[in-house]
């Protein structure tokens, strides 16, 4: 580079120190003048836009204001935006991707613990074990009647909707498992699906025919309750069902209906319509459940993978190079 470029990091406070561990300013400090965020708060969008005319490169997490159309045309050297976090839509406008400034999020960091997750809750629905360990504990025997008894997760069939980047960590931490995998996903390429090991399926199909259901698609206008209440009725029973995704791709009130049968169990961390889950829900009450605070991302301890990752996007980018996983406007229609 024949100059050093500027970058300002937006991240402040407790989060800040999360994400941008001292092994990771270190690296970021290495190839750049680093601007760091000294408000200890959000900057507002003015204040963005004050700080960003000399800037090639941003790094932006939860709750950093928007790249507006006012904000881009205040940055002419801005090069990259780097996500630390998941979904970058609320972030940038359209603005951004017609100046060509390349946008990444920490997707593929994130994907790793949420397919991490999405085992946990299969393991955990299918040996009852949150109802072995209440009976247990409460009737303090060694014989534990009225549950059935727990199921093996090896060479079951599986179904996953959606498959972007937590579906595929899901589906490679199931290979010991030997599982089938079905997916229903109309945007991937069959071939995709095959290399990993899986095979394209009808919803209908995943939702008749699989022992474990599990959510990995965005949420958007034609996701809204995917799964309504004829098509939660198609679960089999002694079914389990993952929502590690978005909450709305479930018809809250079909699903408590059908849980309320006993037929199947289900392993939820994200809700609709609200977050936090109100004290008085009737999920908080049923026994075939496992309920979960959204927290199947990263651990806070391992918040400072999102911030190296962002942090060798910036490098790439201001290199001339493309980071994979770069996002182009096409996808911000699809994507999560």
């Amino acid at each position: 580079m024949s100059h050093r470029p500027k970058v300002l990091v937006l991240a402040h406070g407790d989060l800040f120190e999360a994400i941008f561990a001292e092994s990771v300013r270190a690296r970021l400090e290495s190839f750049a003048h680093v601007r760091y965020n000294d408000l200890d708060r959000d900057l507002t969008p003015d204040e963005l836009r004050g700080r960003v005319p000399d800037v090639d490169a941003c790094l932006t997490t939860w709750g950093s204001p928007r790249f507006s159309s006012e904000v881009v045309a205040a940055a002419p050297r801005l090069k990259i935006i780097a996500h630390a976090a998941g979904t970058v839509k609320p972030y940038v406008s359209e603005a951004v991707f017609e100046r060509g400034i390349v946008v990444t999020n920490s997707a593929a960091v994130i994907a790793r613990y949420v397919g991490e997750m999405a085992l946990l809750f299969a393991l955990a629905c299918l040996r009852n074990l949150p109802q072995y360990d209440r009976a247990l504990k409460q009737d303090r025997v060694w014989e534990v009647k009225g549950l059935s008894p727990p199921r093996t997760l090896r060479e079951e069939r599986v179904g996953l909707i959606g498959f972007g980047a937590t579906a595929r960590e899901f589906a490679a931490l199931l290979q010991p498992f030997r599982a089938e995998l079905l997916c229903f996903d109309p945007h991937v390429d069959p071939a995709l699906l095959s290399a990993h090991g899986a095979r394209a399926a009808t919803l209908e199909e995943i939702l008749t025919t699989c022992r474990v259901i599990s959510l990995h698609a965005a949420s958007l206008p034609a996701t809204r309750h995917l799964l309504d209440g004829k098509r939660l009725r198609l679960i089999p029973d002694g079914a389990v069902l993952i929502n590690t995704a978005r909450g709305a791709l479930i018809d809250t009130d079909a699903l408590v209906a059908e849980l309320k049968t006993g037929r199947f169990s289900a392993a939820l961390d994200v809700f609709d319509p609200d977050e936090p889950l109100p004290p008085e829900h009737p999920l908080r009450d049923l026994p075939n459940v496992i309920l979960t605070p959204h927290i199947a991302g990263p651990a806070r301890g391992r918040y400072w993978e999102m911030g190296r990752h962002c942090v060798e996007n910036v490098a790439l980018a201001l290199s001339g190079e493309t980071p994979s996983g770069a996002i182009t406007a096409e996808q911000i229609d699809w994507i999560a």
